[in-house]
């Protein structure tokens, strides 16, 4: 599997920070692009630490591009502000390519698991929905599509949860 990018974190911070904030802080996708790859879900790293270390380098980096106002320039070029549950939000999505990366067993299925109850992690909820199929008991199944379907429009799920 290719190791997470630059450019992988750079296309997924876009979208939600817009281009001018990048590239005024073009340090901001490169530390976030280390933590994911310093992360090793073999050892004693926690994905809360992990998913708490970048909401914390998004804030600071929004707080200062914009002088405290939070207010960013999203791909389209309007004008949003930024929230706490923004925030908490764009840093699951930025776990994303590291729950792709976590190889399918039961132990891991375990650790995503708990991230994603403790969490309400849409991106760890994927991947179990998807990937970890073999470990899901048939009440977390439904339990799991229901979390998903209830909480999240259905744009944002239909290509990946096929038994809708």
């Amino acid at each position: 599997m290719a190791p997470i990018t630059q450019d992988d974190v750079f296309l997924l911070l876009e979208p939600m920070v817009g281009i001018p904030l990048l590239l005024c802080h073009s340090e901001l996708a490169q530390e976030i692009t280390a933590l994911l790859l310093a992360y090793d879900w073999r050892g004693t790293s926690e994905l809360g630490e992990l998913r708490d270390q970048i909401e914390s380098l998004l804030f600071n980096s929004i707080y200062s591009y914009t002088q405290g106002t939070m207010v960013v320039k999203d791909a389209e070029g309007n004008a949003k502000k930024v929230y706490t549950d923004a925030l908490s939000q764009m840093a699951e999505t930025l776990l994303e390519p590291v729950f792709i990366r976590i190889p399918v067993n039961e132990p891991n299925y375990e650790l995503i698991n708990g991230y994603a109850l403790r969490h309400h992690s849409l991106p760890a909820l994927k991947q179990l929905y998807t990937r970890f199929k073999a470990y899901l008991q048939p009440m977390n199944h439904a339990i799991f599509r229901r979390i998903i379907t209830e909480n999240y429009p259905k744009e944002i799920y239909e290509d990946w949860m096929v038994d809708m």
